[in-house]
């Protein structure tokens, strides 16, 4: 069994991340560390928290970084919505946030279990940044950091740049150069996997409290994403789990990836370079039904 720390930045997509996560029987969830993103970190923590306490998700869930390390923080109202989650209403809750920082939680843990521990950023990488620069060893002793992130070609918050890179591009010129041995799932291979409505149908028709939670954010982000982004949902977080799960579902192509912090028009930009003796793999094709048999397989094991 895997063991995994989920950085999220509780949104849409992120939930359906986390519910796979907690539905498949081969990883284990060691903590979720909420960060700003798709909307401000009380948005992200409490959306976390509370599809946690929904699902009955053991797994302790912990305060991340409420900024970037340097640049003004961005968040993804437009798409997600005004609590980040949109869509989902949720009772009162009992689960709540770790006294520890989310910070801490990581570094401990990885040095914790050198050599077994994967982290899975779903979000900008601030914190994972924060780990490195706070324990050097974080990055050689991590088993695998694999994140959703990037893009070889077009952005989809600027024409140069993914959202969560450009949410905070000195963090992930941090985690690209740190040496770990990462898999990007960019935008390359996440704008693939799309859930149109015969999909949505086709997963929330069957009963469970995991799957009436995604069929009611989806009503919400389905619009969402057709008004701004003219497109029906990508599954851009999920990617992360999928591939974890199977690594042989997904194409990758070794790369040294450069990120652009200087550049007033390509600010995020994640610029892919051949290189054979890379340790970042980057993801380039899925293979769609086994992607969507093991989201219909996880989602069943929470019914």
């Amino acid at each position: 069994m895997k063991k995994i720390i989920l950085d999220v930045d509780t949104g849409h997509d992120d939930a359906i991340a986390i519910e796979m996560a907690a539905g498949s029987s081969d990883l284990e969830i060691l903590g979720i560390v909420a960060v700003s993103g798709n909307q401000t970190l009380d948005k992200t923590l409490e959306n976390t928290l509370n599809l946690c306490d929904s699902l009955g998700i053991k797994a302790p869930v912990f305060r991340g970084s409420e900024f970037p390390l340097i640049r003004q923080r961005v968040v993804a109202g437009k798409i997600h919505g005004e609590t980040g989650f949109d869509g989902p209403v949720f009772g009162p809750r009992k689960k709540q946030a770790e006294s520890q920082r989310g910070v801490d939680f990581i570094v401990n843990s990885v040095l914790e279990a050198p050599g077994e521990v994967y982290l899975v950023p779903t979000g900008p990488l601030t914190d994972i940044a924060l780990a490195m620069r706070l324990d050097s060893r974080v990055a050689s002793l991590v088993k695998g950091i694999v994140l959703m992130g990037g893009s070889l070609g077009k952005g989809n918050v600027t024409p140069s740049a993914e959202f969560n890179i450009y949410a905070d591009p000195e963090a992930a010129s941090i985690v690209f150069s740190s040496g770990a041995p990462i898999v990007m799932m960019g935008l390359d291979v996440t704008l693939s996997v799309v859930l149109d409505p015969p999909r949505i149908q086709q997963i929330t028709s069957k009963p469970g409290k995991a799957r009436s939670i995604l069929k009611a954010s989806m009503e919400f982000y389905t619009q969402s994403c057709l008004r701004y982004a003219g497109s029906y949902p990508a599954m851009h977080d999920p990617c992360t789990i999928a591939y974890l799960h199977d690594p042989s579902m997904f194409s990758v192509k070794p790369m040294r990836i450069e990120v652009e912090t200087k550049g007033s028009l390509t600010y995020g930009r994640t610029v892919g370079i051949e290189d054979s003796q890379s340790r970042t793999l980057v993801a380039c094709k899925v293979d769609q039904q086994r992607f969507w048999s093991f989201l219909d397989s996880a989602l069943e094991d929470r019914a």
